[in-house]
């Protein structure tokens, strides 16, 4: 593990589990999470996890900035790139 990054979905639940206690709501811990997947270079779980949030919580532009920044690197993969693109014409 490097810095806050979790290496397994395993390690990202107990994190997302612990914080919760803290009086965080389900909306900001899902925020946190992205933000440290995309510090982390795990953009294709952050953008899975941005079609949950905006199931649950509706349509973020915030968060599509914060995806569109993670992506900008050069290798980033064409899946995810895909992924990102079914991501933005969503929820329009």
């Amino acid at each position: 593990m490097q810095g806050n990054c979790v290496d397994s979905a395993a390690e990202q639940r107990a994190v997302s589990a612990s914080e919760q206690c803290h009086g965080m709501t389900r909306r900001q811990r899902q925020l946190d999470e992205l933000r440290d997947l995309c510090r982390c270079g795990a953009v294709a779980r952050a953008i899975d996890l941005a079609f949950e949030h905006f199931a649950d919580f509706g349509r973020d532009d915030d968060i599509v900035d914060l995806l569109a920044d993670a992506l900008e690197r050069p290798e980033a993969p064409e899946d995810v790139l895909r992924r990102f693109a079914e991501l933005c014409a969503s929820q329009r």
